[in-house]
C-alpha cells in the first residue's frame, strides 16, 4: 500500500493546498513552522487526496477539528 506522500500534487492543487493551510493557520493563530502546523497540514493534505478539493471545504475542515 502507497502513502499518500507518494501520490502526485499537480501545481493548481498545491496551491489551492497552500492556500487553504495558511488561511486556517491565520484563523486558528497556529504558526505554520510549529508541530500543530505541521499536524494541521498533514490532515489537510489527507483529506484533499481523498476528495476535499477547495479551499473552502479545506478551511472548514480545518474549523470543525480545532472547534473554532
Amino acid at each position: 500500500m502507497a502513502s499518500f506522500y507518494n501520490h502526485h500534487v499537480d501545481e493548481t492543487a498545491s496551491t489551492v493546498l497552500l492556500i487553504a493551510f495558511q488561511e486556517a493557520c491565520a484563523r486558528h493563530d497556529i504558526s505554520p513552522d510549529s508541530e500543530d502546523g505541521s499536524d494541521l497540514l498533514t490532515v489537510l493534505l489527507y483529506a484533499f487526496q481523498k476528495g476535499t478539493t477547495t479551499k473552502d471545504a479545506l478551511v472548514g475542515l480545518a474549523l470543525n477539528l480545532i472547534g473554532k
